[in-house]
């Protein structure tokens, strides 16, 4: 399986390391014991000169036979050249009457020996077999020593397996869900090291590919909105102005009630058909001057109709004063947006509160109702495309507003009240060169 690949490539080159330290650690060891082996012998070797010469005792055959009882080695003197005794079992007696007595131990074939000269003259030559290295270190301290380290090797094979393999493992078992919806948390995301860096370089690119995905699926429903809006733009918009030029004249033969309500409801028809070309062709603002108060006003008194079949009753707040630099048309169709909203909010009626105030170089305009509130999904997304949660909309009432008020350089903002929602509309107000008198306001 691939989830166990890594750490095997991990676990065999650990294992290697820990058998050649294991070898390395041994051949130490061999050294280390070996070299302190002859130390001790040649120490045995003084140690013994000296106690005989302090003594007085005389290097005799008798001496050498005793001595070597108590050593459990074979001893020998030399004086003058002559060995005394002058022959050992199996040791090679000539190359012992050159041998310097310099304190060191010397290989003479089989045998390790070792001469130290006596404080009355001539010499003392301890002769012992020689040992094989291994045999040195054949005890517990060697098994102690090995064992302590294959414990910290262990150990660390450990904390490597907990701060690595395991790591990479939940990562690689997370890849998987970078094509699922929703939130993704990783643990490894809040480590300060390199992994840290790789579950945040997913979390990242998981969130690119689907911030890609929504924007292509944006794009596809605005082509086909886009699609549709060309083809039926045209048809629409000819009977509409039709409807609405009959509406004038019933109007005029006394027919005023029903021709409000007819023009009402092809303006709203004509809106719907705005907001569709607006989708399909955005545009830049075409700026101008813009008085506010009685642009809402307009605004109210064009969804007069809708409001009072819906029980709906606006209270307009706004100073007179307040101008703006905006495109009037795109402007109707933000403030048509947010009144209709507000009042589909309140199915049983109620009032709808525009305020308008004009603070450190900020205009904001606010529409509070009374409804139920946006849903903590809806706050979110609010500004997305063909999101909506009442039944029958469309999802793109807001989404204009928003799109509209931010090509105005302006932001829209929804918060829920304690009764009720806000949405707010920040915009910048007119210079106030444009504001002196000579200047020719729009309606």
């Amino acid at each position: 399986m691939p989830a166990q690949r890594l750490p095997w490539r991990i676990v065999l080159p650990f294992a290697g390391l820990v058998l050649a330290g294991s070898v390395a650690l041994l051949v130490w060891m061999v050294v280390m014991v070996g070299r302190e082996d002859r130390a001790r012998f040649e120490s045995l070797a003084r140690t013994n000169a000296g106690f005989m010469g302090e003594a007085g005792f005389p290097p005799t055959e008798r001496m050498a036979r005793q001595l070597g009882e108590v050593l459990d080695m074979a001893v020998a003197f030399r004086r003058q050249g002559k060995l005394i005794p002058e022959s050992l079992p199996g040791v090679p007696v000539e190359e012992l009457q050159s041998f310097p007595a310099d304190g060191l131990c010397h290989a003479v074939a089989h045998w390790e020996v070792v001469g130290v000269g006596l404080p009355a003259g001539g010499d003392l030559l301890l002769i012992r077999p020689l040992r094989p290295a291994w045999r040195g270190v054949w005890q517990p301290l060697t098994f102690a020593v090995l064992g302590a380290f294959w414990l910290l090797a262990l150990g660390v094979g450990w904390l490597v397996s907990r701060g690595l393999v395991l790591p990479l493992r939940n990562l690689a078992s997370r890849l998987p869900e970078i094509e699922e919806p929703g939130e993704l948390v990783l643990p490894e995301a809040e480590r300060n090291d390199e992994i840290g860096d790789v579950a945040r370089a997913f979390v990242r690119t998981r969130e690119a590919l689907h911030e890609e995905r929504a924007k292509r699926e944006q794009a596809e429903k605005l082509a086909v909105l886009g699609r549709m809006t060309a083809a039926l733009a045209h048809e629409i918009q000819n009977p509409v102005s039709a409807i609405k030029m009959h509406a004038e004249l019933a109007a005029l033969d006394g027919n005023a009630p029903i021709a409000e309500v007819i023009a009402s409801e092809a303006a709203r028809i004509e809106g719907l058909v705005n907001q569709w070309m607006f989708l399909s062709r955005p545009e830049p603002p075409a700026l101008q001057l813009v008085e506010l108060k009685p642009l809402l006003e307009a605004v109210v008194i064009t969804h007069g109709p809708q409001m009072r079949h819906a029980g709906v009753q606006v209270q307009l707040e706004v100073p007179g004063s307040i101008q703006i630099m905006a495109d009037r048309r795109r402007l109707v169709q933000v403030f048509s947006n947010l009144l209709i909203n507000a009042t589909q909010a309140m199915p049983l009626g109620g009032v709808t509160i525009v305020t308008a105030v004009q603070e450190q170089g900020i205009v904001k305009i606010s529409f509070a109702d009374e409804g139920k509130g946006f849903s903590p999904e809806a706050l979110a997304r609010f500004a997305e495309f063909f999101y909506s949660e009442r039944e029958g909309g469309m999802g793109i009432g807001l989404t204009v507003a928003n799109e509209i008020v931010k090509a105005h350089g302006g932001t829209l903002s929804v918060v829920n009240v304690a009764r009720g929602a806000v949405v707010t509309v920040e915009l910048s107000p007119a210079p106030s060169a444009s504001a002196s008198p000579s200047s020719h306001p729009l309606h």
